[in-house]
């Protein structure tokens, strides 16, 4: 009788500890499918030349974005192998001492093979006629196109069974005088 107690109360520990098992993988899977990709385009540059360095307002967009991810972790950053892209994600990356990771922006799908990868949030930083194209193959959503002018939009996919996708502006405006 002794010996059939004791197998009964190993076996609601046994349950118990199984049933808490179990949470905790619901709760991991749903921590590893809930991924974060920001993309943002990179910040103004000097000319309109092949590869341009970022202008004196680019540096400092690009500052005030990685003031913006200060606080925010990041297990990786990505850009294309342009200055301008490479200069915008350097200053987010250096603060988190963290690679450049450069990414080919004619082939998506292989980026986005490696960010689906990551269980952390990733940065990635191309171009206006990328990044609305990536937010649209990572999410499923259609995303507008950018303008030229426009450098202020951050887009902060959560990547799961339910996408979504919400897009933030910069607080930062270049001080520059006109016509710079």
């Amino acid at each position: 009788m002794l010996c059939c107690t004791a197998w009964m109360f190993l076996k609601l520990k046994l349950n118990k500890l199984l049933a808490w098992f179990g949470a905790l993988s619901c709760l991991l899977a749903l921590q590893l499918s809930a991924d974060t990709v920001y993309l943002v385009r990179h910040a103004e540059k000097q000319d309109d030349s092949k590869d341009p360095p970022l202008s004196e307002c680019g540096r400092a967009r690009a500052q005030a974005l990685a003031d913006y991810f200060a606080n925010i972790p990041l297990a990786a950053v990505y850009a294309t192998p342009y200055q301008r892209t490479r200069q915008t994600a350097a200053a987010v990356a250096e603060h988190k001492q963290l690679p450049v990771n450069n990414y080919d922006p004619r082939q998506p799908e292989q980026l986005q093979q490696l960010l689906l990868k990551h269980t952390q949030p990733v940065l990635v930083v191309g171009h206006s006629n990328t990044v609305p194209q990536l937010v649209s193959l990572l999410s499923g959503i259609d995303m507008a196109a950018l303008t030229e002018q426009e450098y202020s939009l951050l887009y902060q996919l959560q990547l799961g069974e339910q996408s979504s996708v919400t897009l933030k502006r910069q607080a930062f405006i270049c001080q520059q005088a006109s016509g710079s």
